[in-house]
């Protein structure tokens, strides 16, 4: 016990104060195999594991990239198809309106066209009373004056006529009366 008691001693009266300075060989040792120890560990354990882990995060963000800009240009694609379609059915609607109003062109014209016939029509049917009249009356004119000339002349003559003189009498006044009118 004897080498013990000296070792304490020794170490109680030469004793100084530790500082941060101060290395210690052992120690530093000691500290470097536990790091490459645990380095080595790490290695074949934890960083496979990581870096499959990261990899694998890595590939999540790339197709998710790529999907945002596979739906980006599906989105963009699709506002110029209804862009198009837009386009093609404001075409339609002008195209439908100008067919609209040429029909209506068409109709009014028909219907215009169908009033100035008929309008044409009763005018000649119109016309034709009127001459069918007029030849009426002058056919009653004819009838009239014919007897209005044989009372006269019977008057004149104070005698009657036969048959054949009222005839030829009659024929003649109205050939008369006829080349005045």
């Amino acid at each position: 016990m004897h080498h013990w008691g000296l070792l304490l001693a020794t170490a109680a009266e030469g004793a100084k104060e530790p500082s941060f300075t101060d290395l210690n060989f052992v120690t530093a040792a000691w500290v470097w195999v536990a790091f490459i120890v645990t380095f080595l560990i790490l290695r074949k354990v934890a960083w496979p594991g990581l870096a499959n882990k990261l990899e694998e995060r890595e590939i999540r963000i790339a197709e998710g990239l790529k999907k945002a800009e596979e739906a980006e240009e599906r989105a963009r694609e699709l506002a110029q198809k209804q862009e198009q379609v837009l386009a093609e059915a404001r075409a339609e609607a002008q195209k439908l309106l100008a067919d609209a109003r040429a029909a209506a062109d068409n109709v009014k014209n028909d219907l215009m066209q169908q009033a100035q016939t008929e309008i044409g029509a009763e005018r000649e049917r119109a016309k034709k009373e009127i001459n069918l009249e007029r030849a009426k009356a002058i056919d009653e004119l004819k009838q009239v004056t014919v007897e209005l000339t044989l009372q006269a002349s019977a008057r004149l003559l104070k005698r009657e006529l036969r048959d054949e003189d009222h005839k030829r009498l009659a024929r003649e006044v109205v050939e008369e009366v006829a080349t005045r009118l």
